[in-house]
């Protein structure tokens, strides 16, 4: 049953609304009253008709009962039939109801609801139609009117309201219903002409909400693509300066020269390998950093030239920096497994190094351990006299974070460990 209900649906909606869509504003609302009404049309046009048809029957009233039948098969051409054209059917329907009303006044004059169905017809032309419809219905109702006098007039009909003054009486009467019908072509219009200034001042402003969305995700694009040639660049840049920084340390005779023009090429390459991660991932707000300290440990390991077999093992939530931390924690990496890697394992043939980097709400946990000979006491932040260390402790107070960096409580290794708060 519903199935049957929800196809019958469908069809008259699509009858009675053509291609129409929201954007059409106030003849896509006309459209839809339309199709709301003739929903329920059929049904209760059937249900009212055929036990009225019968009733109209059984008391002799063929002409009668001949109109019942055609306003049947009127009511199934109008919701079924899908030969007509959508203002046919809206002509059509306004028709019928004209034609009920003609035959009720005919057949019942002041006492059936002949002109409420006169009324109805200019209520329904001005809901579905253009206003000059409903203008027209006026005419039409003054004219069904003046008819119906002359009939009454020449006693064609039957008017037993009065036995004096009975067009006259029926003129007064029927005068209401048309001053109703007047008053609606008056005021409906001015309703329906706010409505359609509305619904186009609605669509002006979503399409020039939907205008400056595409703007603004242009001049967006514009600025991703110009940012996205920053970091490049500096990438280059910084690539450069490493490379001029690592030859000039092949051609230094002083280890000590050589060694810190080495540590520099570090520190830059570990800036460098920020922006490649920025630049690559075309997200420039934050980067995966996870990901760049497994980058950048390579680059270490590829980079210093030592004998020993390391092995690095990683523990590493997936957790996201946005570039002013991302850089200084890159540098600190940088310090802590450089200072592992050139004296850690002095002594040792292999090594290991283990780093985990952890995150519980927004505070972010780093540690860098190792296993090789260690040393004796912590570090003395204040007095270590190491420029590693400083940069570690400089860095450290941009996070507005907190370290310490001591040997393993079991002995053979450090360990490092760094604590500071996402942004």
């Amino acid at each position: 049953m519903f199935e049957f209900w929800d196809k019958y649906n469908l069809r008259v909606r699509q009858n009675c609304m053509g291609d129409f869509t929201r954007m059409d504003g106030l003849l896509y609302w006309r459209n839809r009253l339309f199709a709301s009404i003739v929903v329920y049309l059929f049904p209760l046009g059937i249900l009212i008709l055929l036990p009225s048809a019968f009733v109209v029957y059984s008391l002799s009233l063929p002409a009668l009962t001949t109109a019942y039948f055609l306003f049947g098969v009127a009511i199934s051409l109008i919701s079924l039939y899908s030969g007509f054209e959508l203002n046919q059917r809206k002509y059509l329907f306004i028709t019928l109801v004209y034609t009920v009303a003609a035959v009720l006044i005919f057949y019942m004059g002041e006492h059936g609801a002949g002109l409420t169905y006169l009324f109805g017809a200019t209520i329904f032309a001005l809901l579905i139609l253009p206003t000059k419809a409903g203008i027209l219905t006026i005419y039409i109702n003054v004219a069904v009117c003046l008819i119906h006098a002359a009939l009454i007039h020449y006693q064609i009909v039957d008017y037993p309201l009065r036995d004096s003054y009975q067009v006259a009486s029926w003129l007064a009467i029927s005068a209401n219903s048309i001053l109703l019908s007047v008053v609606s072509v008056i005021f409906l219009p001015m309703l329906f002409r706010g409505l359609q200034e509305t619904i186009e001042s609605q669509q002006n402003l979503k399409q020039n909400l939907i205008r400056h969305q595409h703007e603004l995700e242009e001049s967006l694009e514009e600025k991703e693509t110009l940012l996205s040639e920053i970091h490049h660049r500096v990438k280059n840049n910084l690539a450069v300066i490493s490379g001029m920084l690592h030859i000039q340390s092949f051609n230094e005779s002083d280890k000590d020269i050589q060694e810190k023009l080495l540590n520099s090429t570090l520190r830059v390459k570990s800036m460098a390998n920020i922006h490649e991660q920025l630049y690559q991932s075309k997200n420039f707000s934050k980067m995966e950093f996870d990901e760049g300290v497994k980058k950048l440990v390579d680059t270490i390991l590829s980079t210093i030239n030592h004998s020993k077999k390391v092995d690095v093992h990683y523990d590493l939530d997936k957790i996201h920096l946005n570039i002013n931390q991302a850089v200084p924690c890159s540098l600190i990496v940088n310090e802590v497994v450089t200072n592992c890697l050139k004296h850690a394992f002095n002594d040792q043939g292999t090594g290991e190094i283990e780093i985990s980097l952890k995150k519980s709400g927004d505070k972010v946990n780093f540690i860098i351990s190792d296993n090789g000979v260690g040393f004796s006491d912590p570090v003395d932040k204040a007095n270590s006299g190491s420029i590693g260390l400083e940069l570690i402790q400089t860095l450290t107070k941009q996070l507005e974070g907190e370290y310490f960096y001591k040997p393993l409580p079991e002995g053979g290794g450090t360990i490092f460990e760094l604590s500071f708060r996402t942004a």
